[in-house]
């Protein structure tokens, strides 16, 4: 016979489903907190990795020596590290809120804005080296990265402005292109020293020693003490060729002043003249003039007493340099005076024309006392207003 169920076993039978239930949801809520604080601790992780960064960046952005700026899509600036103050002397309080062309010239924002426009186009812009201004109104050369800045749409929000002062890379790249044109012009200038030695020594040689062997067998005393003259000149073109060729063989040195540099030339000059030149100096002669006006007047000098040591039989010479209004130079020997046979002279030419070109004047002419006197001067005022201090 089957099992009769009474009242109270229908009961007790309620109660265990319900506790059952009740049993089950428990576990199904006890699953869900498990749920819900596994997801709560993933986010606090997360959560303080972010804080971590932004601190990690924040650290990046404030210890940096170079510039970081954000800028506005209508280009105001809207943070400003310490980089940027150290580099650009503005304070935050001063330059936030302000357009970034506070730090630009003219150019330099045009150029500032074209970027911002390729930005604006195709998404990126390369890097370029520019001169911004610093709050004391000077420039200061920097390299610039202009990055766009987006919101989590994708929308752009403003422009990430990086700029790195680049001075002390400048002057390095600058001085290695000036080892470099210095190693360029020394390779230059001992070419020209073995041309020199290798072909026009040579040939100068050549051409005494022809000289020599024809005078052996010329008879007339007049023509042979000609010939002789000649071939003393050759020896010392073969000198001085000598002496240019030691000369570029040196290493090239800063220039020294113009009275130490006349002072050099002129004893120089003593073995081939025999006797030790007067100097005089007169005015600002070692005031800052032209390199080119000074090399030209070294370059007349230099050929002054070379005629001297060859024409003059001079036993004194005296050389004066004037500064003022003009330049002046002045070399005067008590030599034979100017031979009225010689009417044309290549070197003297060449003296002339360096005058003409500084828009000077030169002279040569004989002494009444005996001698030779040749002046070369060029102005030394513009417009009225004197180049000398």
């Amino acid at each position: 016979m089957g099992a009769v169920r009474t009242p109270r076993t229908a009961d007790r039978a309620g109660r265990q489903a319900e506790l059952e239930r009740r049993a089950q949801l428990a576990d199904e809520l006890s699953q869900e907190l498990d749920d819900t604080n596994r997801g709560l601790i993933a986010l606090h992780t997360e959560l303080e990795a972010v804080r971590a960064a932004e601190t990690r960046l924040a650290a990046i952005v404030a210890s940096s020596d170079d510039a970081m700026i954000a800028v506005s899509p209508a280009l105001l600036v809207q943070t400003w590290n310490p980089g940027a103050q150290r580099l650009f002397g503005h304070t935050e309080q001063h330059i936030l809120g302000r357009t970034i062309d506070t730090l630009m010239t003219e150019s330099a924002f045009d150029a500032y804005r074209a970027v911002v426009e390729q930005i604006r186009s195709h998404g990126h812009a390369d890097s370029y080296q520019t001169r911004w201004l610093r709050a004391d109104g000077s420039e200061v050369d920097v390299a610039v990265t202009v990055s766009p800045m987006r919101d989590a749409g994708g929308d752009l929000i403003g422009f990430s402005t990086v700029a790195r002062d680049i001075t002390h890379q400048l002057a390095a790249q600058a001085e290695l292109a000036a080892a470099r044109a210095d190693r360029e012009v020394m390779d230059e200038r001992d070419r020209i020293a073995r041309d020199l030695h290798d072909m026009a020594i040579q040939r100068v040689f050549g051409a005494g020693l022809a000289l020599q062997s024809i005078t052996a067998r010329i008879t007339q005393p007049d023509t042979a003490s000609r010939i002789h003259n000649v071939i003393g000149e050759l020896d010392a073109t073969i000198r001085e060729l000598r002496g240019t060729i030691f000369n570029l063989s040196q290493p090239t040195q800063k220039a020294a002043s113009l009275r130490a540099q006349v002072l050099d030339e002129t004893t120089a000059a003593q073995d081939r003249l025999g006797f030790a030149p007067t100097v005089e100096f007169d005015g600002p002669v070692d005031a800052a003039l032209p390199d080119e006006t000074a090399a030209h007047l070294l370059a007349v000098l230099r050929e002054a007493l070379s005629n001297v040591a060859r024409h003059a039989h001079a036993s004194a010479a005296r050389v004066a340099v004037r500064a003022g209004d003009e330049l002046l130079l002045d070399v005067t020997d008590n030599g034979r005076g100017i031979d009225p046979a010689v009417t044309r002279s290549s070197g003297l030419t060449n003296l002339r024309r360096r005058a003409e070109k500084l828009g000077g004047t030169f002279e040569v002419t004989s002494r009444a006392e005996g001698g030779t006197r040749l002046r070369w001067r060029i102005s030394l005022t513009v417009k009225g207003s004197s180049l000398t201090p």
